[in-house]
């Protein structure tokens, strides 16, 4: 790295797909060098919804940049939608952020990449080839296969992502997305497989189109007893959700509804609505908190916890075992130079 660029770690955590590069000669301002890279790290799904960025200070130190620019960026980001910010709670980036592909971005990019290869004596020729080159090298499989696990909220797709990625070390590489997001992210991006649960597969088959296979995963037994317990209740029983979306809910609500649950009355809550959640505590039996409520800690500030029933799932082995063959076929159908990269 030249001593006019410095990287950081720490935008949307550790690791260098979040890393930011700024280069103080380029023509391109500061400011937006620095939006152009977390656009595309948020586009690329590299930084999922909910991603906390780091604080304007930090990162403005961490670049050695006025904090002033940074919160000028963030405020380009939140304007443009892709980002929210609440005073206390940091800048996230937003539940559902916007697909931006305008050729104004696009010839900003090509106007940078052909001045700083100009600045290091390549030609045009040489660059347009390159460019070519890198482009076709991505249209071929890596050596790791490579799923999208699709669920209701982001969450809970974020977290089984990285579940399968321990369950299959060293074999596949794993994103989360919503399953609404499905079509976008296979026009945009290659995968081999997507994963879901078997309550959401005609869902994400249909959104798939038969452009890869998709992989219906069981969950395990502890689920299937809470939504049987659920469905057992008395009639007049009252039943809390809380989430974060009402995607979620409509998502809990489905799965009730299959499994047979009649005669009980649903009350449901946002994560951020506290009139509606003293609704909840004071009112139900029995209260379900998805993956988000739990992480936000709502687990504690309910009354008499003992009606509190996480909503939350562990991976049957059986459709770990389905992910698995789905996975070795796909690398055994591949080239066998892709296979050593």
């Amino acid at each position: 790295m030249s001593s006019d660029e410095r990287t950081v770690h720490g935008v949307g955590g550790p690791g260098p797909s979040r890393s930011l590069d700024v280069e103080r000669d380029s023509d391109v301002p500061i400011s937006t060098q620095i939006f152009w890279q977390i656009t595309y790290q948020i586009d690329s799904g590299r930084m999922l919804p909910g991603t906390r960025l780091a604080p304007v200070r930090e990162l403005g130190a961490a670049l050695r940049v006025n904090p002033n620019t940074i919160r000028a960026v963030y405020r380009r980001l939140a304007d443009a939608g892709y980002v929210t910010s609440r005073h206390g709670a940091g800048t996230h980036v937003a539940e559902r952020p916007p697909q931006r592909r305008g050729t104004e971005a696009l010839a900003g990019i090509v106007a940078e990449m052909t001045r700083r290869a100009a600045h290091a004596g390549f030609t045009a020729d040489e660059l347009a080839a390159a460019t070519f080159a890198a482009a076709a090298e991505r249209k071929h499989p890596g050596p790791l296969v490579r799923v999208l696990f699709a669920e209701c909220t982001n969450a809970d797709a974020g977290y089984d992502a990285e579940r399968l990625v321990d369950a299959f070390p060293g074999l596949i590489e794993a994103e989360g997305t919503l399953l609404d997001d499905l079509p976008d992210r296979l026009e945009r991006f290659h995968y081999d497989l997507v994963a879901t649960t078997t309550f959401h597969a005609d869902e994400a088959q249909v959104l798939v189109a038969g452009r890869i296979p998709v992989v219906a995963m069981l969950v395990g037994p502890g689920y299937l007893e809470l939504v049987h317990e659920i469905a057992g209740l008395p009639n007049g029983s009252r039943v809390g959700l809380v989430c974060a979306s009402e995607r979620g809910t409509d998502s809990i609500l489905e799965t009730l509804a299959l499994a047979g649950t009649r005669g009980v009355d649903i009350v449901s809550a946002l994560i951020g609505a506290p009139e509606d959640l003293q609704i909840v505590d004071g009112t139900a039996d029995l209260i379900l908190l998805s993956r988000e409520a739990l992480v936000a800690g709502l687990d504690r500030s309910f009354t008499r916890p003992e009606r509190i029933r996480p909503w939350t799932y562990d991976f049957d082995p059986s459709g770990l075992e389905l992910l698995r063959r789905a996975v070795e076929h796909v690398a055994s159908t591949r080239p066998a130079e892709a296979a050593a990269t």
